[in-house]
């Protein structure tokens, strides 16, 4: 699930597309901060997670209109775009906050998956499940720099597909 697309990778790989992977640390690192809070809100509360429909709703209406907002300034950004907008700590955090598959993320693989020996603490789920996450988000902006020259010549159709699949995320969390 951490390295499938969703909106922080998609994020993650426009970052290393346009801004190459040491200047989208601080995105990755605001992901990664806030896969942590998630998941420690997550390991505490997990089974009111699990039956608060209204919660659920909630996250999907303002992870919706983030992902929106992203598409747009995704879909009108440039190569030379200069603009540290998407590439902020703080719109990996709050991208985080909004990505309701961060928190299924969670409160499935710490409420259904457990582990024999060291691994079957709490805590110890939480930080693996964590180092994956980011390892996902760093793979996805890595990919995102070696597309680099192709994102360069084709940058429009790029934007807009990576547009749209940002549109379609929003779409997608109400199935």
């Amino acid at each position: 699930m951490s390295f499938t697309p969703g909106p922080n990778t998609i994020m993650a790989m426009v970052s290393g597309q346009t801004r190459g992977l040491s200047h989208s640390l601080r995105l990755n690192l605001g992901m990664a901060s806030g896969m942590a809070v998630i998941g420690a809100a997550a390991a505490l509360f997990a089974g009111w997670l699990q039956h608060a429909p209204t919660f659920i709703t909630i996250m999907k209406l303002i992870g919706s209109a983030y992902l929106a907002y992203l598409a747009y300034h995704v879909a009108i950004s440039t190569p030379s775009d200069q603009s540290s907008s998407t590439a902020s700590f703080t719109t990996g955090l709050l991208l985080q906050f909004t990505n309701i598959k961060c928190y299924l993320y969670f409160i499935t693989g710490l409420g259904a998956f457990t582990l024999p020996g060291l691994l079957s603490t709490l805590p110890l789920r939480l930080l693996t499940m964590v180092v994956i996450g980011v390892a996902g988000t760093l793979t996805w902006t890595v990919g995102g720099q070696l597309l680099n020259r192709v994102y360069h010549a084709h940058y429009r159709l790029i934007n807009w597909l990576v547009a749209a699949l940002l549109v379609f995320s929003a779409l997608d969390l109400w199935r």
